[in-house]
Order: structure tokens, then C-alpha cells, then sequence
């Protein structure tokens, strides 16, 4: 155990300033996470926004198509309703893939922020046992080592 102890002090032994200087790396990087963050919910907004001008568009036009016919036959209808309805599945399967691909991103964000705090928290054990071996160092005076 005393071995192990020692060991760890020496692997963490250093120069607590480079350590403190790699935490405050650390915090950047998750202010460039939280950035990402946020820079991802405005694409999903968009894309979602798209998405709808997408469904408006396709709606309006199956209305110009329908007006644009006076004489409404029943093939024609049931054609222009199976072609409508394969375009709005085909949007649905946008819509999807678009929910998909932010929920991934955010699972991502997050994979990316507990590894962040795992080395903070690696770095923050460094700089308690860079600072207690700096302790150790200290010279005691004798006459309380006796004691």
C-alpha cells in the first residue's frame, strides 16, 4: 500500500501551476461545448422550420393542381392523392432523420462534457496530491517530532 502511495505521489508530482493551467483548458472546453450546444438547437430550429415551409409548399401546391382542374375525374384524384400522400412520407422520413441525427448530436455533446468533467476531476486529484507533496516536503522543526 505504501508502494502505491508512493507511486501516485510521484506520478502526480509536478508543477500544480501546469495543472491548474490544463483545468482551466478543461473549463474553455466546455464553454466551446455549451456553444455547440446552443449552435445545434438554432440548426434544429431551422431544420425544423424548413420542414414546415416544406409541408406548407407541397400543400399549396396540391391546392393549385386541384383548382387548376375543373373537371375533376376520379382517376385523377386518386393519382395526385397517392403521389401527395408519397411526398408527405417522404417528409415525415425527413422530419425523422433530422430528429434523429439532433438527438445523436446531443448525445454526442454529452459523451463529450462527462469526459471533460472525468479529466477535471483526474486533474483536480493531481493538483490535491501535487499540493500534499508539497506539504511533505516541509521541513519539521525536531523538537515537535519528539513530542
Amino acid at each position: 500500500m505504501k508502494r502505491a502511495v508512493m507511486l501516485l505521489a510521484l506520478l502526480a508530482s509536478g508543477c500544480s501551476a501546469y495543472t491548474e493551467a490544463q483545468m482551466r483548458l478543461v473549463h474553455q472546453a466546455h464553454r466551446g461545448v455549451e456553444l455547440c450546444r446552443a449552435a445545434q438547437r438554432e440548426r434544429s430550429l431551422i431544420v425544423e422550420q424548413f420542414h414546415q415551409l416544406q409541408r406548407q409548399r407541397m400543400d399549396e401546391a396540391f391546392d393549385v393542381d386541384v383548382r387548376e382542374n375543373s373537371t375533376l375525374l376520379a382517376d385523377w384524384v386518386i393519382e395526385h392523392r397517392k403521389a401527395y400522400a408519397a411526398a408527405l412520407d417522404a417528409l415525415s422520413r425527413q422530419g425523422t432523420a433530422s430528429a434523429e441525427a439532433q438527438a445523436a448530436a446531443e448525445r454526442n455533446l454529452e459523451a463529450v462534457e462527462q469526459a471533460l468533467n472525468r479529466v477535471l476531476w483526474l486533474q483536480s486529484v493531481q493538483l490535491k496530491l501535487t499540493e500534499w507533496d508539497g506539504m511533505a516536503n516541509l521541513e519539521i522543526p525536531r523538537e515537535k517530532i519528539s513530542k
